[in-house]
């Protein structure tokens, strides 16, 4: 997007260091009225700082509330860059609305999202990665089931060394090597059942999102 601006209002605002986010966040709802009257493309650049700001700061609901219209505007007005974007402006909004999704556990909006950017650029190594990283996470139920299990394990050992101590220490010794070997195989049980959870669904998530790519490289 080039051009010359020359309202004062947006040069005021540009003049704000990028990397100062809460100042561009905290500047642009004071004067949210008067941007809006500003010209199109004016606008549009400085919303697209605003809610790059509100993604830094780590406002993901907010952000999420105020990446789509500016989607739309983007969409709308063929606009391809704005200031301080590297790339298409377009792909930029929508991967960060995907990352929004992301850490607020809105997996299945993530991963379709991130399914999106394939489609439009299957080259790009990023989205590949966002997308397994959100087909992951997307197992809560597996991942869950390893954890519980382990943390079973962890207490089924803690028991049995409670019950070695109190009880088998005392009235029957020659079985403390039998209950200290019995702990220590609870406990391995434990970490082998956290590990194959990951491990299962790393698999899953690894294949899906290969398959996936694989399929839109391939159109």
């Amino acid at each position: 997007m080039s051009g010359q601006h020359y309202s004062q209002l947006y040069r005021q605002l540009r003049e704000v260091d990028p990397k100062d986010y809460q100042r561009i966040i905290r500047m642009y709802e004071e004067r949210e009225r008067e941007i809006g009257l500003l010209d199109v493309v004016e606008h549009f650049e400085l919303t697209v700082s605003y809610v790059d700001a509100l993604f830094e700061t780590g406002a993901y609901r907010q952000h999420l509330l105020m990446v789509e219209p500016v989607i739309a505007a983007s969409i709308t007005h063929n606009f391809r860059e704005a200031p301080g974007v590297e790339g298409e402006v377009f792909q930029h909004l929508l991967f960060k609305k995907a990352v929004s999704c992301f850490r607020l556990r809105q997996y299945p909006e993530a991963i379709h999202i991130s399914q999106e950017l394939i489609r439009i650029d299957p080259d790009r190594e990023l989205y590949p990665r966002f997308l397994r990283a959100s087909l992951f996470k997307a197992q809560s139920g597996v991942l869950q089931l390893g954890r519980g299990a382990f943390i079973f394990c962890i207490l089924l050992a803690a028991a049995i060394i409670t019950f070695d101590l109190l009880f088998v220490h005392a009235f029957y010794p020659t079985y403390v090597s039998l209950m200290q070997s019995l702990t220590v195989i609870v406990f391995l049980t434990g970490l082998l059942l956290l590990a194959g959870a990951y491990l299962w669904a790393w698999y899953r998530a690894n294949r899906r999102a290969a398959g996936f790519r694989s399929k839109e490289g391939n159109k």
